[in-house]
């Protein structure tokens, strides 16, 4: 009885330490989406999401680093520099642009993704209507 007590402990313990709320990666800072028709005729989009910026840790090198503080500034990814965090706010982006184009009545017949551009903490999908 005792020994599942301290199991039960044990594992509630480790469960209340693992279930911390991480801090989302990306916000979406803004969204635009830009319509017009092309020379050919063809409807055509662009589509710009931008993320909030994420300050820079700077360590104080005056003093002793501390293991956590070394840990925790290795780990920070920003994605001004995270190839990772540029595919997450690119999915993120072709997710926001179908339900964009579908408040906006537009691109009914569907679209083609043709070019995708970056800049800092943006993303633009450019595209024509199909």
């Amino acid at each position: 009885m005792i020994r599942v007590s301290l199991l039960f402990g044990a594992a509630l313990l480790l469960s209340a330490c693992s279930s911390k709320p991480e801090a989302p990666l990306l916000e979406v800072e803004s969204q635009q989406l830009h319509q017009r028709v092309n020379a050919k005729g063809q409807d055509e989009f662009a589509f710009v999401v931008t993320v909030k910026a994420t300050p820079q840790m700077n360590l104080d090198t005056s003093k002793p680093v501390s293991r956590r503080e070394l840990k925790r500034f290795a780990q920070q990814q920003r994605v001004e520099d995270s190839p990772e965090l540029k595919l997450k706010l690119e999915d993120e982006a072709v997710t926001r642009l179908r339900q964009a184009l579908e408040d906006a009545s537009y691109c009914q017949s569907g679209y083609k993704i043709e070019q995708v551009f970056w800049r800092n903490r943006s993303v633009q999908l450019r595209g024509v209507c199909q």
